[in-house]
């Protein structure tokens, strides 16, 4: 008579419980994990702020983009760089991104309570746009296209240092970050959008106007004062 062994059995099925058990603990984990860090940037000061400013340098345009969480609303202004203001005597200046955000806001009395800044060429652009999903246009278009079509979801906040990396290989001076990147992609993917073709800041003269000081010629791009107050009054 052949011997049965129940005991050995029971062992096995208690092995396969258990590691069922652990997996699916793994599983559970790994998403509680997700959550908590999609919930972390959908809470995080910069994404629950009223107003947000991103100014970018992109060929000889500075594009000034107002995130306005409270009205749902985004806004892009356009200034060609190097544009001076004369009755502040401010010049817009791609030079030092920091400061000319700081001078954007004080020109359009605006306030703002987070600002980013970067520069891009068209090779950074493209790669932004192939991340964010692709568009049939280029250069700066092509990213604001692509920001537009975009959409937020809970597993791409882990891929957002890759924005970061994107940026900083030909920016080393950005102060971009996940929660600034998280910010815009939300904001474009949800809000109202008012484009530059609206509140482009026109120049007085076609052509820059020639300066001679002693033995130097300075070239100034004097803005068109009172265009530059009617879209100061459109800008939130």
């Amino acid at each position: 008579m052949a011997n049965v062994y129940i005991g050995g059995k029971r062992k096995r099925g208690r092995r396969i419980w258990l590691i069922l058990i652990i997996i699916i603990a793994i599983i559970v984990a790994f998403l509680g994990f997700m959550f908590y860090r999609y919930n972390q940037f959908v809470n995080n000061p910069v994404a629950t702020s009223n107003k947000i400013t991103y100014t970018v340098s992109y060929d000889n345009g500075l594009y000034f983009i107002r995130v306005l969480n409270d009205n749902r609303k985004i806004m892009i202004v356009k200034v060609e760089d190097g544009t001076t203001f004369p009755e502040s005597y401010i010049t817009l200046s791609s030079e030092n991104l920091d400061k000319v955000t700081n001078d954007f806001l004080e020109l359009f009395e605006l306030n703002s309570n987070f600002n980013y800044y970067f520069h891009i060429n068209d090779d950074v652009a493209n790669k932004f746009i192939s991340k964010l999903g692709g568009s049939n246009l280029k250069g700066i278009d092509g990213v604001f296209d692509a920001l537009i079509n975009s959409e937020m979801r809970f597993w791409q906040v882990f891929s957002l240092e890759e924005y970061i990396d994107i940026v900083k290989n030909y920016d080393r001076s950005t102060n971009l970050d996940e929660e600034g990147v998280y910010a815009l992609i939300n904001g474009f993917s949800k809000y109202s959008i008012t484009n530059y073709d609206k509140l482009t800041v026109p120049l007085l003269l076609t052509k820059p106007l020639q300066i001679n000081i002693a033995n130097q010629t300075i070239e100034r791009k004097y803005v068109d004062i009172e265009a530059f107050e009617r879209i100061k009054e459109i800008v939130e």
